[in-house]
C-alpha cells in the first residue's frame, strides 16, 4: 500500500495543548501513520494509506475538533494568516470610550451623580461593549465555541468563559441598576489579549519559515519550447517531466533539468549557499531555483514541484519542524489535560472567595476570571517549538537540513565524532606524494598525459602536462617511451616480486633509475579547520575506513588526527558505534557511502552530504546541502543554543504558571492584569526564541 505525505496550514491554533489534541485524534484514524504537529509554524504534517483517507476528510475531522485547516500547495507557500489589527483597533476604540465612561461613573459616584445618569453611562458601555467582543474577541470565542459544538475544549475555552462570565455580570448588575458593572474589564481583557496576540504574530513572522521561502522560487513562470519552436509561458506547475525549456540571463530555473545547451554558469546560492557561479556542460544537471548566470540556456525536465530538489528540502524542512524530541514530548505531557485544571482552579477561586471567604458576587467572580486567565498554558507549549522551528530555519539557511527535532537535540548531546575518510575527509580525488622530485616528477607526467588509466589521470591532471610524442600504452601493465623511459606497476618497470600496499605507479627513467608514485586522497579544504574547531568544543575525532592501515595512517598523520581505524567493513563500524555508545558516548557519525549506512542509522545523530548516496542521505538525520565539514560545528553550537533556550523557556513557563497562581487565587490580579500576565509570558517565550542568531 503506498503512502500519501502532506503537510496543512492549522488556523485556530494557540499552543502545544491544541496541536497535540488534533494530533492524538487523527492518529486515531483508520490508515493514518504520522500526525506530527507544530505550535509555532501552525504545520500539521500527515501521513496515511492511500486510499483509507483523503485531504479533504482529514481537513474536515479537524474543523470537527474546532479548528481549521488549508492544504500547502505544492509549488507555492501557505497563505499568511490574516492580521489582527483591524480586531485590535476595534478593541482599543472600544477600551478608551468605556474607560472614560468608567470614570464618569466612578467620580460620579463622589459627585452625586443622579441614578439615571449613571445607568446611562452603563448602558452606552454596554452598547460599546457588544461590538467589541462579537468582532474582537471572536479571535477567542470562535474556535473555543466551534470546539465546544463537538464536547470538546481548547485553550481558548477559559478565556472565552471568562469574557461572557464577565460581560453577563455586568450586564445583570446594569439591568438591576447596580453601581458596580465591569464592562470596563470586558473590553480592556479583550484589548490585552489581542495586544499579545498581534505582537506573536509579528515574532512568528519574524521567525520566517524556510520551507515557505523555498516554495516560493518555485513559483515561477516557464518558458516551454513547443515541438514546432515556439517558447511559450505557461506557470512552472504545469510543467511535466521531459519537457524543453528556455531560460534566460538572469532567470531562475523552475525545475530539475539536464542541460541541453553547449555549456552555461548557475548561481545555486539558494541551494548549497555557494557564492560563485558553477559553470556547467551539456547533460549536466541543473537544480530548479539555480540562476542562470551565463545564458540563455536549454533545459530538459527531469522533476517538477515537490519532486524537485528544492521541493525535497522544503518537505525536509517541514518534517523537521512537526518531529518531536524528547523536550517538546515533555512540553507536551505539560500542556495535556491542563484545560480541565484550569476550570477547576477557577471555580476553585470563585467557591473559595464566595462560600468560604464571603466576598461579594462580584469580587468572586473577578477573582475566578484571573484564575481562569492567568492560567492559561501558552508560554509551556511555545517553549519548545518555538526555538526549535527557528533553529531548524536558521540551519536551513546555513545548508544544514536538520530532519527532526530530535536530531536538533542529539547534536547538542554529541562528545564523540567518527569520521569516514574516503569522500567525506577526503576529496575523490587522488594527488600524488608531494616530496617526489620535480625533475621526475614532470617527465613522469608527460608519459601519464598519454595514457586512460585513472591513476596516470590523477598524475597527468596535476600540472595539465602535454602527452609525451611516441608514447605506447601496454593495457594493465603502464606506458613506455622511446627513450626507453616507463611508468607502469611495479613488474613493467622490472621490480620483480615487489608487493605494495598503497595505490600506487612507478617511474624508471631512461638510465634505468626507479622512482615510486604513491598516491593519497586530498583532504577537504576545510578538514582542518573543522578539527581544529572539534578541539576547541571538547570533542574527539577519530577516522574510520575500509582502506589499508598504511593508507588510513598515512591521511591520519598528515591531516593531524590521532585516532583512527583500517580496514573497516560496515558491520565493523557499526559496531564500533555500538561499543562507543555502551560506553555512554554520544557519537556523531559522518559518512557518505553506502557501507557507512549501517553506522549512520546506529549513531546517536548522524550527518550526510547531498551528494552522497541516496540510501547514505535516507540514512543520516542531518543533510549538509554542500559538502563543507566546517558546517557541522556551526550545527552543533546551534543545537547547544537552542537547547538552552529551550530549557530556560521551559524554567520560566513553569516558574510563572508556579507564581501566578497563588497571586490570582489570592485576589492580586484583576481580570485585565492577568491578561496582561499571560500574554507577556508568551511573548517572553516568542523572543527567547529569536534570540538564535544566523549561522555565519
Amino acid at each position: 500500500m503506498s503512502m500519501v505525505d502532506d503537510t496543512l496550514v492549522l488556523h485556530g491554533v494557540r499552543c502545544a495543548a491544541c496541536v497535540l489534541k488534533i494530533e492524538r485524534h487523527l492518529e486515531q484514524l483508520p490508515g493514518v501513520e504520522i500526525a506530527r504537529g507544530n505550535a509555532t509554524q501552525k504545520r500539521m504534517r500527515l501521513v496515511w494509506e492511500d486510499g483509507s483517507q483523503s485531504i479533504a476528510s482529514l481537513i474536515q475531522d479537524i474543523r470537527d475538533l474546532g479548528y481549521d485547516a488549508t492544504q500547502i500547495q505544492v509549488d507555492q507557500s501557505a497563505q499568511k494568516e490574516p492580521s489582527l489589527l483591524p480586531r485590535l483597533g476595534v478593541a482599543a476604540f472600544g477600551t478608551m470610550n468605556i474607560m472614560a465612561f468608567s470614570l464618569s461613573s466612578w467620580f460620579g459616584q463622589a459627585t452625586d451623580m443622579g441614578p439615571g445618569s449613571m445607568q446611562f453611562m452603563h448602558w452606552l458601555s454596554a452598547g460599546l461593549a457588544v461590538p467589541v467582543m462579537l468582532y474582537s474577541g471572536a479571535v477567542f470565542h470562535g474556535p473555543a465555541l466551534r470546539a465546544m459544538r463537538h464536547g470538546r475544549m481548547t485553550m481558548d475555552t477559559p478565556i472565552t468563559l471568562a469574557i461572557w462570565i464577565t460581560f453577563a455580570g455586568s450586564l445583570y448588575e446594569t439591568i438591576r441598576g447596580s453601581e458596580d458593572v465591569y464592562f470596563d474589564a470586558v473590553v480592556s481583557l479583550i484589548f490585552f489579549l489581542l495586544i499579545g496576540r498581534v505582537l506573536e504574530q509579528a515574532m512568528r513572522r519574524r521567525t520566517e519559515n524556510a520551507a515557505d521561502n523555498l516554495r516560493k522560487l518555485l513559483d515561477l513562470t516557464a518558458h516551454r519550447i513547443a515541438p514546432n519552436g515556439e517558447v511559450v509561458p505557461i506557470p512552472a506547475s504545469d510543467l511535466v517531466v521531459g519537457d524543453r525549456i528556455l531560460v534566460q540571463s538572469g532567470a531562475r530555473v523552475p525545475a530539475d533539468g539536464v542541460l541541453l545547451s553547449a555549456r552555461g554558469e548557475f548561481d545555486e546560492s539558494a541551494l548549497t549557499g555557494e557564492t560563485l557561479p558553477r559553470p556547467a556542460l551539456r547533460e549536466s544537471p541543473v537544480a530548479a531555483g539555480a540562476i542562470v548566470t551565463v545564458g540563455p540556456v536549454e533545459l530538459k525536465v527531469s522533476h517538477v514541484g515537490a519532486a524537485s530538489q528544492l521541493g525535497q528540502l522544503a518537505d525536509l524542512a517541514d518534517q523537521a519542524a512537526s518531529h518531536k524530541g524528547r523536550l517538546q514530548l515533555l512540553s507536551d505531557r505539560f500542556a495535556q489535560g491542563y484545560i480541565p485544571l484550569v476550570l477547576i482552579g477557577g471555580a476553585f477561586g470563585f467557591l473559595l472567595w464566595y462560600f468560604v471567604l464571603g466576598a461579594p458576587l462580584s469580587e468572586a467572580l473577578k477573582i475566578a476570571i484571573a484564575v481562569l486567565i492567568v492560567t492559561c498554558p501558552c508560554a509551556a507549549g511555545l517553549a519548545t517549538p518555538a526555538v526549535t522551528a527557528r533553529a531548524v530555519n536558521l540551519a536551513l539557511k546555513a545548508g544544514i537540513v536538520v530532519k527532526s527535532g530530535r536530531a536538533l537535540e542529539q547534536l547538542s548531546e554529541v562528545d564523540q565524532i567518527f569520521l569516514d575518510k574516503t569522500g567525506t575527509a577526503s576529496l575523490p580525488v587522488l594527488v600524488p606524494d608531494a616530496m617526489i622530485d620535480p625533475q621526475v616528477l614532470s617527465a613522469a607526467q608527460s608519459l601519464a598525459a598519454s595514457s586512460r588509466h585513472p591513476l596516470a589521470m590523477a598524475l597527468a591532471a596535476v600540472d595539465q602536462t602535454s602527452p609525451m610524442s611516441g608514447a605506447k600504452e601496454h593495457p594493465g601493465q603502464g606506458i613506455s617511451a622511446p627513450n626507453g623511459a616507463r611508468l607502469g606497476n611495479a613488474e613493467f618497470v622490472g621490480l620483480k616480486g615487489r608487493a605494495h600496499t598503497q595505490t600506487m605507479l612507478f617511474y624508471r627513467d631512461p638510465n634505468g633509475q626507479i622512482t615510486q608514485i604513491a598516491f593519497d586522497e586530498a583532504a577537504r579544504p576545510d578538514l582542518e579547520p573543522f578539527l581544529t574547531r572539534t578541539v576547541e568544543m571538547g570533542l574527539d575525532v577519530s577516522l574510520h575506513s575500509g582502506d589499508v592501515p598504511e593508507a588510513v595512517a598515512r591521511f591520519a598523520e598528515r591531516n593531524g588526527v590521532t585516532h583512527w581505524c583500517a580496514r573497516q567493513n560496515p558491520a565493523q563500524k557499526l559496531d564500533q558505534v555500538a561499543a562507543m555508545q555502551a560506553k555512554g558516548q554520544h557519537v556523531l557519525m559522518i559518512g557518505d557511502g553506502i557501507n557507512d549506512s549501517a553506522a549512520l542509522s546506529g549513531a546517536h545523530v548522524s550527518v550526510s552530504f547531498a551528494g552522497a548516496t541516496d540510501i547514505a542521505q535516507a540514512a543520516a538525520d542531518v543533510v549538509l546541502t554542500r559538502p563543507q565539514l566546517s558546517l557541522i560545528p556551526k550545527a552543533i553550537d546551534l543545537s547547544r543554543a537552542a537547547r538552552r533556550l529551550i530549557a530556560q523557556n521551559l524554567a520560566f513557563s513553569t516558574a510563572y504558571n508556579v507564581l501566578s497562581v497563588p497571586l490570582a487565587l489570592a485576589g492580586f490580579l484583576t481580570p485585565a492584569l492577568a491578561a496582561l500576565l499571560m500574554s507577556s509570558s508568551s511573548l517572553v517565550v516568542l523572543a527567547n526564541g529569536l534570540r538564535l542568531r544566523q549561522i555565519e
